[in-house]
């Protein structure tokens, strides 16, 4: 399920994973670990500015399982791309 912009603005993340000026695939390792820590249904949301971590984050939880992706949201120039362990 993808959410909204206006709905992700809403949410109250449980962890934050700032990776601003990381690349791939330091990005997604930043990601899955921040999964591992959290608890089933918890959300996590990870800053980034590298845009190909947009395509490769979704992806990786997609294919793996980890996590329901629920969205991105740009703001001041970052990427907030939204998780939800599963």
């Amino acid at each position: 399920m993808s959410y909204s912009e206006q709905e992700l603005a809403c949410l109250k993340p449980d962890h934050v994973i700032d990776a601003i000026g990381e690349v791939c695939p330091h990005t997604l390792n930043l990601a899955l670990n921040g999964l591992k820590k959290a608890k089933s249904g918890e959300i996590v949301v990870e800053v980034t500015d590298h845009t190909i971590a947009t395509k490769t984050i979704p992806a990786a939880v997609k294919m793996n399982k980890y996590a329901e992706f629920l969205g991105i949201v740009r703001q001041d120039g970052n990427y907030h791309i939204f998780l939800k362990k599963i």
